[in-house]
Parts: C-alpha cells; structure tokens; sequence
C-alpha cells in the first residue's frame, strides 16, 4: 500500500516501550525498515523530509536541538532532560535540577543540569549553557573516575526508576559539593537550605567516600547540622514568644 510505512513508522512511535528521544538517524531507519520497504532501498529523502514535518508540525514530535525530538506520541510525561546525553555525549543528570525534582531544593529551575566526564587523553567535554527549542540545558565537566565512583552500587549513584542516566538526589547534591570545592569550577556550594530528610545519609556517606570527597562532605554537613539547630532556637523562641 502506498505510504504504508508512514503507518508502520508511526506505531513504531506510539508502541509501548518506544524510544522516548529519537534522532533524524532513527526515523529513516524507521522509514526504510517498515514492512513496505524492507525490500527496496525505502522511502525518499524527500518523503521523509515531509514526513518529519507533518509530525512536529501535529505535535507528535517536539525539536529538542538538530536531529533530536521527543517522542510525544510515546507519553505525555516524558521531559527534555531526556534528551541530555543526545546533546552532550555521556551527559548525566544531576545537581541541581535533580534536587528541585526530587524536593529537596524549593526553587523550580527550567534548566537541566548534567555532568559529562572529562576522560584523560581526550579532548574536554564541551561545557557550560546550551540553549534548545525544548528547555536549556547547562554542562559541567568532572573526572571520569568520579562519574564512575560507586557504581559497584549502582542504585547509590543512578535513579533506576528512569530510563535516562540520572543521578540519585544523594549523588546529586555529591556532584554539586564537588564541584563547588574544586578550584577549576565557578559554580558555589549548594544552598544549606536544602532539605536532606528524604535522602539517605548512609548512602552519602558510601558515595562520599568513594568520590574521595568525604572531608568536603563532611565539612558541609556540619555546616548543614549548624544552620539546623539555629532555625530550631529561634523556632522554638518565637513560639515561647507567642510568634
């Protein structure tokens, strides 16, 4: 049937477990490998090229950057942060977007930040702000013996509940402490106001130590524990007050 593997295509996208992120390469493939084509050397370029149009033009699709959309027909929950590693190579989801997901940071960001690892012998991972048509993203760079510090415990470092790489909110805020400690980085502390009641402090501890950052975990924690006990004082005063 004519324009059949438009059909074909499209079910591939709408199937369960379909690709949440899929790149220019995957729809041609799509294309070229549906049941009308496996034959032949498939639809145009032109075909595909109106094609992709039809689709982000209805929605279906969402532009994230060149060559990158979010599958929509595939959910309506999916969110660009998927995307992030078909930006940056190797790319992590972490810091502070991670803690404004999870709630331990009160303030809602739009952009996503990830950590990409910087491997000796090869060229540094391209870092800072990247604007797309989706959401903007921002890039820092750390050791790749870091990234992979405690992944012997893999549930430790990556939020096995999504299907992108993203860090724990106990890695997260690791990553940002790092970073904020190491002299080739500008990005401060985290806040101490960040709330650490739904985290595991045992599992900081284990990533902590194997990060080798223990001291400055340690060192931001008391900080933490500090800020703590004086909101409790003057808690507990204004209400002696009648506040």
């Amino acid at each position: 049937m004519k324009n059949s593997w438009k059909l074909e295509s499209q079910k591939k996208l709408l199937a369960l477990g379909a690709p949440h992120v899929v790149t220019t390469q995957d729809l041609e493939a799509f294309g070229r490998f549906s049941t009308d084509t496996h034959k032949t050397s498939g639809p145009s370029s032109a075909s595909l090229t109106r094609w992709l149009r039809t689709l982000t033009e209805s929605g279906a699709l969402q532009p994230v950057a060149r060559g990158v959309y979010l599958n929509r027909l595939a959910g309506p929950s999916i969110h660009p942060a998927e995307a992030a590693q078909f930006i940056r190579r190797h790319a992590i989801v972490s810091l502070a977007w991670v803690l404004e997901q999870s709630g331990a940071l009160n303030n809602f960001g739009d952009t996503v930040t990830c950590v990409i690892p910087q491997i000796p012998g090869m060229a540094p991972p391209k870092v800072g702000e990247r604007e797309t048509r989706a959401a903007p993203f921002r890039f820092y760079a750390m050791p790749a013996r870091l990234i992979d510090a405690g992944s012997n415990h893999i549930d430790d470092v990556q939020d096995l509940r999504y299907a992108y790489p993203r860090a724990t909110p106990e890695r997260a805020l690791l990553d940002w402490i790092y970073l904020g400690t190491s002299v080739r980085s500008r990005l401060p502390l985290p806040p101490l106001d960040i709330s650490l009641h739904s985290m595991r402090i045992a599992r900081i501890a284990r990533v902590a130590k194997a990060m080798g950052i223990d001291a400055q975990w340690k060192q931001w924690y008391a900080a933490w524990k500090a800020l703590q006990a004086s909101a409790d004082v003057e808690e507990n005063a204004s209400t002696g007050l009648g506040f």
